[in-house]
């Protein structure tokens, strides 16, 4: 018997495409989030992102995830999918925070990238993962 392939999310940072493993998923995510804590910023992780502003992007991934529960389903979300980049866009670009976050994150750019069911289900994890240290770390209430 074959064994399965694992997943992986691919994003671009500084023009190299790095990609991220189905078993690395929440240690990329605490890696990230200690760096920020590091930077003692006075505002706060990624200049002052609440907890609630990170709850709320994580509710639109969470909102479509509910829908999404096998590949069939994947493959008829592939608008929804889109359309809920043009969300995180939209929290982008009014708020500096979102967009500093979803920048170092690499939200957007994997999202482009997810082509499948388990993709999709890896990109969902690694973003809880995003909630979860923030909080561990300190974010903002």
């Amino acid at each position: 018997m074959a064994e399965r392939e694992q997943p992986t999310l691919l994003f671009n940072n500084g023009g190299k495409l790095y990609s991220l493993a189905e078993g690395a998923y929440a240690d990329y995510a605490k890696k990230l989030m200690e760096a920020e804590a590091g930077r003692n910023d006075r505002k706060g992780l990624f200049g002052g992102l609440t907890t609630t502003k990170l709850r709320g992007i994580y509710a639109h991934i969470v909102n479509l995830y509910t829908k999404i529960d096998d590949q069939e389903a994947f493959a008829k979300s592939k608008g929804d999918i889109q359309y809920l980049k043009v969300k995180l866009a939209y929290e982008a670009g009014r708020m500096r925070e979102v967009k500093d976050f979803l920048d170092k994150t690499h939200l957007m750019d994997m999202l482009d990238r997810v082509n499948a069911y388990d993709e999709y289900l890896l990109y969902c994890r690694y973003a809880e993962s995003l909630v979860a240290f923030f909080k561990f770390y300190g974010g903002k209430e």
